[in-house]
């Protein structure tokens, strides 16, 4: 039987936020049995779930009153990968730090301030009948599983990427081995018109891949052919957490954003018998 998790000590992060471009820190501390994921801002506790999500425009975005945290889904990823349940994350400039633009960098943090057990089992949100949504070409789906399993497609319209898909079942260890270095990535062609809108003021080489129309403008080029599609599944365990904690369930989904996976957990939570939650060896 799996026990809670938290921190063993209390962490702290900084560096530019992706799309303020402002300089953001986040203090990861320990926190009590049945806490979940909660983000502070200003004083004001924002609790990872479907309820709270208030934007979904190329990163998940949380908000309580007048209180937001931008793009949680990179950390919020690792938790999931790494089985960290309980912790709290105070945040400073309204974003948290972009990093390496993946989950490794939060994974080494993690890591290095150790996950002990708390002394309580986990209760997991087993699937038990499929649950979908649609927006046109996108489409997302979770349905019964044993474990949980991700099977994401993307199709871009580039050389360097098209039609990619990836399956995986997501066992431990299999975060940091698959999906934790994969970068957020995106298109030059399309970062003018991203700024004018105030998104990727704060993105750099260093924590995005960006595909010119030749192929990826950074030093070593892709890590892996399959790197976009990786960092999507990444990008949909992140947003898989906002159902609150551990999955057992199958995700597919064709063309994956965080609006449609974000629609996904908001279907999910509102039909109570789509799911129950039980101890993990039910």
């Amino acid at each position: 039987m799996r026990m809670q998790t938290t921190l063993a000590r209390s962490v702290e992060v900084s560096g530019i936020a992706l799309h303020s471009g402002v300089r953001a820190r986040a203090r990861l501390s320990p926190a009590p049995i049945d806490t979940g994921i909660v983000f502070i801002i200003d004083g004001v506790e924002i609790p990872a779930t479907v309820a709270h999500v208030v934007d979904t425009q190329l990163a998940t975005t949380l908000g309580r009153g007048g209180a937001r945290v931008r793009t949680v889904e990179h950390l919020l990823a690792t938790l999931m990968g790494l089985g960290l349940d309980n912790l709290m994350v105070e945040v400073e400039g309204g974003e948290l730090p972009v990093l390496d633009g993946c989950g490794a960098a939060w994974s080494e943090h993690l890591h290095g301030a150790g996950i002990v057990d708390q002394a309580a089992p986990i209760r997991i949100r087993k699937i038990t009948r499929v649950v979908e949504v649609r927006d046109g070409p996108r489409w997302a789906r979770l349905e019964p599983a044993d474990g949980l399993a991700l099977d994401v497609r993307i199709d871009f319209d580039h050389p360097c990427v098209g039609r990619q898909t990836l399956a995986l079942q997501i066992d431990q260890g299999v975060f940091d081995s698959e999906l934790a270095w994969a970068r957020t990535f995106g298109f030059e062609r399309h970062v003018p018109a991203m700024k004018r809108m105030g998104l990727v003021l704060g993105g750099t080489l260093d924590n995005a891949l960006v595909f010119g129309e030749e192929g990826p403008l950074n030093e070593g080029g892709v890590r892996r052919a399959d790197e976009p599609v990786r960092h999507k599944m990444l990008d949909a365990l992140g947003d898989m957490a906002l159902l609150g904690g551990p999955v057992h369930g199958r995700l597919v989904a064709e063309r994956p954003g965080h609006g449609v996976i974000f629609e996904l957990m908001s279907a999910v939570v509102a039909q109570p018998d789509s799911w129950k939650l039980c101890g993990v060896d039910a």
